[in-house]
Order: C-alpha cells, then structure tokens, then sequence
C-alpha cells in the first residue's frame, strides 16, 4: 500500500481535495505508508505536527489520548489538537508523559 492510498482511505480529512500534494507532503515529512495509517487514524492531519510530534518522542498512539488542554472549548486528540495549532509539540510531549 502506498502513501496515496493510505491518505485516499482516510478520506477529505486527510488530504484536503489533493491527494497527491497531500501524499508527496508526508513522504517529505518523512513517514511511509504503515506509519501514515496510524497518524491519521490518531487525526493528526498535517505532515509537520506528526513530525514535530514523533520528533519530541510522542508517538502516534500517543497522539491518539483525547484532550480538552490547549486553545479552543472542545475535546479531541491531541495529534489534532498539534495539527490545528491549538497544542503546542512541548505541551503534548508534556500530556503523554515524554520526558
């Protein structure tokens, strides 16, 4: 399966209406198709927070904790969470006790 293919599974959420910017977007982020898979299914949408996230030591299952930390009133994972902006990667390496 390829990076495409994985985005095409997830849907709109995943690529925004490109799926091949979106898919050439996270081979440059540097994750391959199995690793993709669990990033989106934690909704983390955008190929620089999942980075940013991996690279702080948090990982996708991670990034899959729901939250209601960060900006904005609603609950949701924290992958998503990074991926709006509304977590910072520090404050989710903080939340799934990454040290």
């Amino acid at each position: 399966m390829t990076i495409r293919d994985v985005i095409e599974r997830h849907g709109h959420f995943a690529h925004g209406g490109d799926p091949a910017d979106a898919a050439e977007a996270w081979a440059e982020a540097g994750f391959e198709a199995h690793e993709l898979d669990e990033w989106l299914r934690a909704r983390c949408f955008a190929p620089g927070a999942a980075r940013d996230l991996a690279d702080a030591g948090v990982t996708a299952e991670m990034a899959a904790m729901k939250t209601s930390a960060g900006a904005g009133d609603y609950v949701d994972t924290v992958g998503f969470k990074v991926s709006t902006g509304d977590i910072e990667p520090d404050e989710a390496r903080e939340l799934a006790g990454v040290y």
